[in-house]
């Protein structure tokens, strides 16, 4: 066999046929990553855009550690691979050691179930209802109406309250009157004013009035309401006591 034969321009070419393979194996690394990572995003973000771009992340990443892993095994470096796999193991769980924590999270809340979506929960100081349960955490929206993302595993980690109930939420409105004013009255108003927001309160619930202290001139009296929506509690106890000092002030003429 002639030298020319073995080489072309000083470069053999054993090297040329595997710089080719390797260049093929490169550009179709790139191709499949690309088209899996469309699909896969596409896929996703019906559901969850932020999920969408973290999975398609993860896919080009295995998919390019596949590709790289042909290039090794062709130079003959296989050897190399439980190493190198180890290695990008060890980096794939520390970079993405919160998404594992999330989906796993995401599993017992589905499994458990303390809350669905539409209800009212207490979150820590976060107080909303639950909108979307993503694999990644779970969006409240909170009376003021903004959105809070809380991680899938702060909320395993945390102490949940659900507010929702069949017979509504119960909410204490609790005035401060004289204590010279006849009591009947003041009872019979606040239970009116409750009556009067009847379109609010749960089905078959009724108002209540309670005596919680007395006071050397005052007495603190609560109007107990069942509502179904806890996002107007503010609201609501805000209309009681407008209607309250409205009806006294009526009385004192």
């Amino acid at each position: 066999m002639s030298p020319v034969s073995l080489q072309i321009a000083g470069i053999s070419v054993d090297f040329l046929r595997t710089i080719l393979v390797l260049a093929v194996i490169l550009v179709a690394t790139l191709i499949v990553a690309k088209v899996l990572g469309i699909i896969v995003y596409r896929t996703i973000s019906k559901r969850s855009s932020k999920l969408a771009r973290q999975t398609k992340r993860v896919v080009v990443w295995l998919t390019w550690f596949t590709g790289l892993s042909l290039g090794l095994y062709y130079l003959g470096l296989g050897l190399a691979l439980p190493i190198i796999a180890l290695v990008i193991g060890v980096i794939f769980a520390i970079a993405l050691r919160d998404v594992f924590l999330n989906l796993a999270a995401y599993e017992v809340i589905t499994t458990y179930d303390p809350f669905k979506i539409g209800d009212w929960i207490q979150v820590g100081k976060v107080f909303g209802r639950v909108v979307d349960v993503t694999w990644i955490d779970t969006v409240l929206m909170t009376p003021n109406n903004e959105m809070v993302y809380i991680p899938n595993s702060t909320l395993t980690r945390s102490k949940v309250v659900n507010r929702t109930t069949e017979g509504g939420v119960r909410i204490s409105i609790s005035i401060q009157v004289e204590k010279s004013l006849d009591y009947s009255y003041v009872e019979a108003s606040l239970l009116g004013i409750g009556e009067e927001l009847r379109e609010e309160l749960a089905t078959d619930s009724k108002p209540e009035v309670r005596l919680m202290s007395l006071e050397r001139d005052w007495m603190r009296v609560a109007l107990l309401l069942r509502i179904n929506n806890p996002a107007k509690g503010k609201l609501l106890a805000s209309e009681v006591r407008k209607r309250i000092k409205m009806k006294l002030d009526a009385a004192r003429r």
